[in-house]
């Protein structure tokens, strides 16, 4: 009965959504100042120095960039999940709205890649236009939709005049022959190489996923890791990798267990070492989002071993907020933030 009363409340916000979606503005007045948007609600975020720190100089900026990952969430599953965001004001729900705040945060963090999950192809396009605009970058796009009928994926977008993409492979997580892979998750890989005539031979591979969210099936979960990272492994050959996403499962789970064992392979010509990765720590009691707790469920990681060339080494980490800071907010999006989810950032070097 209450879940029933919800969904009508929820089918009722989302016609009001839909509607203020498309209403146009009937005057110039301007908003009380309750209402105004605050350019300062950071929670308290920083940039952290983390991992390799160079005791002598810093590493040169032309090898050196700026990677953020988000889940933005999809208009689209926001109106067909709407009774989970019952108790958020409508004005924070609608597109227009949580582009603005998405648009603006992502100005102030000025990524040099941007990783984006639950990207809705239609509005890709307008979102990556606004962020041209506001930070003046030469930004690309690389796109993979989701199997099937849902109109969100995964999206890596980037500084053309930093980077140049080398190549790009988009990744089917379906499959009909396995049968734990009959969900429509998608991953999305991307080879760069810096474009400065110095560091033009450093090469890097930037990937993203969304993973299924179901939490009783971490085993689904687990075959998706291991088609990942059996396409990454033919695609990335001796290039270190940056991993990032929306995993949909805690630290200590089978699925990112998967990403970072060690194995127990021996390397060889013929049998190069399995792949393996770091997490990159996103602050101790942090949360990216709320699923009944709030939890950390996005990751950004680097691979380590000896089958690259070059080396990503982390410098710099933006740290999740603090589960006490989270409750302290409430739910999300809300009158500064666009999404359910943190976003995840972290600055690297190539050596």
């Amino acid at each position: 009965m209450y879940k029933s009363l919800l969904r009508t409340a929820a089918l009722q916000a989302r016609i009001q959504i839909i509607r203020s979606s498309h209403t146009k503005k009937t005057n110039g007045k301007r908003k009380p100042k309750s209402e105004a948007m605050e350019t300062g609600y950071d929670f308290n975020r920083r940039w952290t120095p983390v991992g390799y720190q160079p005791r002598v100089r810093a590493p040169p900026k032309s090898s050196t960039f700026k990677l953020v990952s988000y889940n933005i969430l999809a208009q689209d599953l926001l109106l067909e999940h709407l009774f989970l965001y019952v108790g958020i004001p409508q004005e924070f729900l609608s597109w227009r709205r949580r582009q603005q705040n998405l648009q603006r945060e992502l100005i102030k963090l000025d990524p040099d890649i941007l990783c984006l999950q639950e990207m809705q192809f239609d509005h890709l396009g307008l979102l990556v236009q606004g962020l041209r605009m506001g930070n003046g970058k030469r930004l690309a796009y690389v796109y993979k939709k989701k199997t099937g009928h849902r109109t969100d994926g995964c999206a890596i977008v980037y500084d053309s005049s930093k980077f140049q993409l080398l190549d790009h492979r988009a990744v089917e997580l379906h499959d009909q022959e396995v049968a734990l892979l009959n969900r429509e998750n998608v991953a999305l890989f991307a080879k760069f190489r810096f474009k400065k005539k110095q560091d033009e031979e450093k090469e890097f591979v930037v990937a993203t996923t969304h993973l299924l969210y179901n939490p009783k099936r971490d085993d689904v979960r687990c075959a998706q890791v291991g088609r990942i990272l059996e396409e990454l492994h033919s695609f990335s050959t001796d290039t270190p990798i940056v991993l990032t996403g929306d995993f949909n499962s805690l630290k200590n789970s089978s699925p990112i267990e998967l990403l970072i064992e060690k194995g127990d392979e021996v390397e060889s010509e013929v049998n190069p070492a399995p792949l393996r990765f770091e997490l990159i720590d996103p602050g101790e009691g942090t949360a990216s989002t709320y699923q009944n707790n709030w939890i950390t469920v996005d990751y950004i990681l680097r691979s380590l071993g000896s089958r690259s060339r070059h080396k990503l080494l982390p410098i710099s980490v933006y740290s999740l907020p603090s589960i006490n800071r989270c409750s302290s907010v409430g739910q999300i999006p809300n009158h500064y933030l666009g999404s359910d989810h943190y976003a995840l950032g972290a600055i690297f070097t190539v050596v």
